[in-house]
């Protein structure tokens, strides 16, 4: 955590409480915040003063675009979060990474025990720079996620965003079939699928009836049509249900609040429970080095 439905939650309470509000100060604990930069004090003299006009997401980046045209992009990282405080009174999380304080009090604070955060400012490109985006993303046929890419060269390389691309299932059909790769790899490569993580690609596989090592060039057209529906069916329940907050990955919005959708996964941490469709255990492998939930039933190889 967070996966794309958490890092979408986030987006929208930032589009709701915070433009048109004007960023005082950023401080961050140290240059590995801003790797990209030389220095904090570069990004310092980039944003401050300038107000949030829009904030936008491509996979798990946030884009919070400023008056002053550029666009300040952050990543939370596979821990991290996002906290709003009142004041910069308030008592700050222990892991800290970075703070964003606001003329009206407020104060943006970015949080990761394991130092995954990052932040930068993106440049918008020259009229005559060519940026070279995904060739995945090319494929899409609508959406916001191809002018991101164009404005944000940093971002240029993301696969296919499920909500900011739009990608119908014969060039979805396209891709798969292009991949020898086992499906769940596919759906983790980054540069393939845009923002999909480990619990997300579980429930994923396990709603289209898929095996996580099938290979993805060896499904059938009904196969390929199942998966691109229920890509973004399952991401869309976990935002409804304010996404998902494990013990070991605790999520909470800016506002603290916590998810429920844990509550609903079918197999993502049930191993030897029952399945919900069939009431066989559910199994548990390590598979590419990250702990894989299945049913051997309903999603037979």
């Amino acid at each position: 955590m967070p996966e794309l439905p958490e890092v979408e939650l986030i987006r929208a309470a930032l589009q709701r409480e915070f433009v048109g509000k004007k960023i005082k100060a950023f401080a961050a604990t140290n240059a590995s915040v801003v790797p990209r930069h030389k220095a904090v004090k570069d990004v310092r003299a980039l944003i401050e003063g300038r107000a949030i006009k829009n904030v936008a997401r491509l996979g798990l980046y946030l884009i919070v675009q400023l008056d002053n045209g550029l666009a300040f992009v952050a990543t939370l990282g596979p821990t991290g979060s996002l906290v709003k405080a009142k004041t910069a009174k308030e008592v700050k999380p222990k892991h800290t990474r970075a703070e964003l304080s606001f003329s009206t009090g407020e104060e943006l604070r970015f949080v990761n025990a394991a130092g995954g955060v990052e932040l930068f400012v993106s440049l918008a490109p020259t009229p005559d720079t060519e940026v070279v985006i995904s060739k995945y993303a090319r494929l899409s046929i609508g959406g916001d996620g191809v002018d991101i890419r164009k404005r944000l060269p940093e971002l240029a390389m993301l696969g296919i965003d499920p909500f900011e691309d739009q990608l119908g299932w014969d060039r979805f059909a396209a891709i798969t079939r292009s991949r020898t790769v086992a499906t769940k790899t596919m759906l983790l490569d980054q540069e393939v699928m845009s923002g999909i993580g480990n619990v997300y690609a579980d429930e994923i596989l396990f709603a289209a009836n898929i095996r996580f090592d099938r290979p993805a060039s060896a499904l059938s057209t009904i196969e390929i049509r199942r998966l691109h529906r229920t890509i973004p069916e399952v991401m869309t329940e976990a935002m409804k249900a304010g996404g998902v907050s494990l013990e070991a990955a605790p999520f909470v919005n800016i506002d603290g609040k916590a998810g429920t959708f844990q509550n609903d996964l079918r197999v993502a941490g049930r191993d030897g429970q029952p399945c919900v469709t069939c009431r066989t255990p559910i199994a548990k492998v390590t598979f590419e080095g990250v702990a894989t939930y299945f049913c051997p039933k309903c999603q037979q190889a």
